[in-house]
C-alpha cells in the first residue's frame, strides 16, 4: 500500500447501523499507514511504545498518553526497534452521541489533543466492559463514558492550549448546530440552503445571522474549512493537486489553486515543495 496516498477510514467500517462507537483494545504489531476518519477517535496507551505522526507532528506513544483526534487529522503509526509494541484503547465514536455543549467544545480543537492522562483507563475498562455484554441500559451506560472521556480530555487540552478561542459560538444554538454541520459535511457539496434547513432558519435570514455572530460570511466559512483541510493534505500526502481538491470539497481544480493562493500567498505546488524538509518520515 502506498503510505503517501492517506486512506480514508468510513464510519460504516466501524460503526453497526444503530450503533455510533466502537470499543476494543489491541496491540499495534505492524507499521500503519498515513490514514484519516470521518469520526473521532481516542487511542489511550496501556504499555509498550510506538512514534505517531499526526498532521506532519511527530509524537511518542508512552504508557498513560491518550490521543483524541478529529475528523480532519491525518495520522501513522511506527513501531520502534527494540521497544515492546504498544498495547491500547481504541474509541471510535461520532459527535452525534455527545451532548450539543461538548459537540461544540471539541470544534474548538486547534487539531489532536495529546496529553497524558491515565487517570481515564478506569473509565474505559468500564465501558469496554459494557460495550463486550448486552445488558440493559448498555447504549446510554457506553455514551455517558464516552462523553465523560470527552470532558476528562478537553479540561487538560484546555490547560494544555489545545482549545482555540478564536471563535465563540456559545451565544446562539442555531450557530452551535450550523457550525457542527459544517464541520461534518464541507468535504463535499454543501449550500447555505441545506445548512439553513438544519437549524430550522430561511436562508437569507440565516445567512445574515451567521456573518453577524462569527464575523464571517457562510461561503467564506465553508472555504477555510477546504483550504485546512487541503493544506494538511498537501503536506502529508502525494496526492495530486486535482485530487486535494477533489478530497477537499472544490469542484474545481483551478478554483482550488486560485482560492488556495489567496488564502495561503504561494500556490498549492509551492506550498507542497515549502514542507517537503518538514515532512515526518512515517515509513
Amino acid at each position: 500500500m502506498d503510505s503517501t496516498k492517506p486512506m480514508k477510514l468510513p464510519r460504516a467500517r466501524y460503526f453497526d447501523k444503530d450503533m455510533f462507537y466502537d470499543i476494543s483494545t489491541h496491540i499495534v504489531v505492524e507499521d500503519f499507514p498515513l490514514h484519516w476518519h470521518d469520526f473521532y477517535e481516542l487511542e489511550f496507551v496501556c504499555s509498550g511504545q510506538a512514534v505517531q505522526v499526526i498532521n506532519g507532528t511527530v509524537y511518542e506513544s508512552t504508557p498513560g498518553t491518550s490521543v483524541l483526534l478529529t475528523p480532519a487529522d491525518f495520522h501513522s503509526y511506527r513501531l520502534i526497534p527494540g521497544k515492546e509494541p504498544p498495547e491500547m484503547f481504541n474509541v471510535k465514536f461520532s459527535d452525534l452521541i455527545l451532548p450539543e455543549q461538548i459537540r461544540t467544545e471539541l470544534c474548538s480543537l486547534k487539531g489532536p489533543l495529546v496529553c497524558s492522562t491515565p487517570k481515564i483507563k478506569p473509565i474505559l475498562d468500564s465501558i469496554l466492559e459494557e460495550y463486550q455484554r448486552n445488558d440493559h441500559g448498555r447504549d446510554q451506560f457506553i455514551r455517558a463514558g464516552i462523553t465523560q472521556l470527552c470532558i476528562l480530555l478537553l479540561r487538560s487540552g484546555r490547560d494544555c492550549g489545545f482549545l482555540s478561542d478564536a471563535m465563540d459560538f456559545s451565544t446562539s444554538s442555531s450557530i452551535q448546530q450550523a457550525v457542527l454541520y459544517i464541520r461534518n459535511h464541507y468535504r463535499g457539496p454543501i449550500t447555505v440552503e441545506e445548512v439553513a434547513k438544519v437549524v430550522h432558519l430561511t436562508p437569507n435570514y440565516f445567512s445574515e445571522y451567521f456573518k453577524k455572530q462569527t464575523g464571517i460570511k457562510f461561503s467564506s466559512y465553508v472555504q477555510k474549512m477546504r483550504l485546512e483541510f487541503a493544506a494538511s493534505l498537501l503536506q502529508m500526502s502525494d496526492l495530486s493537486v486535482k485530487q486535494v481538491a477533489d478530497a477537499s470539497g472544490f469542484n474545481s481544480a483551478a478554483y482550488f489553486s486560485n482560492a488556495f493562493k489567496e488564502n495561503f500567498g504561494i500556490s498549492p505546488e509551492q506550498f507542497r515543495k515549502n514542507h517537503l524538509n518538514t515532512r515526518p518520515n512515517a515509513q
